[in-house]
């Protein structure tokens, strides 16, 4: 019986921010759907309905100690993502700072692996050797430039040809 509680305690709940958000945003045009699209729409309702109502069956079926644990570990479950959210920005803040500090492009910070300290230090310092590889192999071929082609024309001497030799 608790599952219906929640279930209608959350279908008032949107129900009445639905009216809330209608009546504080009124379009200036009206939006015309497709048939397909109103399927669509209404197909990705009845998903969240349904995963909704199977969560909260499950929940009415669980025993109270069951319900605590399932509850604790949903928060551990985002708390955990949030930390790893945070980290890879931690990552990516560092790691634009390596990348400006060895005069790199930001852009290479794409190429790096963010799942740990250790794994995007070892990305980085991959990435920097290439890169620098690269670059001096581009250089190296610049200041090499071409070979003059010898031709017959410039085998002949001007100097020896006006004096008739």
């Amino acid at each position: 019986m608790k599952g219906v509680d929640l279930l209608e305690k959350e279908k008032i709940t949107t129900e009445e921010a639905a009216e809330t958000s209608a009546a504080d945003t009124q379009p200036a045009e009206e939006k015309l759907y497709t048939q397909a699209e109103l399927d669509e729409l209404l197909r990705a309702e009845r998903e969240c309905a349904d995963k909704k109502l199977a969560e909260v069956k499950k929940l009415s079926e669980m025993s109270e100690s069951d319900r605590a644990a399932y509850s604790r570990n949903l928060v551990e479950k985002e708390l955990a993502e949030r930390e790893a959210a945070v980290a890879k920005r931690e990552l990516t803040a560092d790691a634009l700072d390596m990348l400006a500090e060895a005069g790199l492009p930001k852009q290479l910070a794409a190429c790096l692996n963010y799942a740990n300290r250790d794994d995007c230090e070892a990305s980085f310092t991959a990435v920097r050797t290439a890169f620098e590889s690269a670059v001096s192999a581009a250089v190296n071929e610049r200041i090499r430039g071409r070979t003059p082609k010898l031709s017959s024309a410039s085998m002949s001497d001007a100097f020896l040809d006006g004096l008739g030799m």
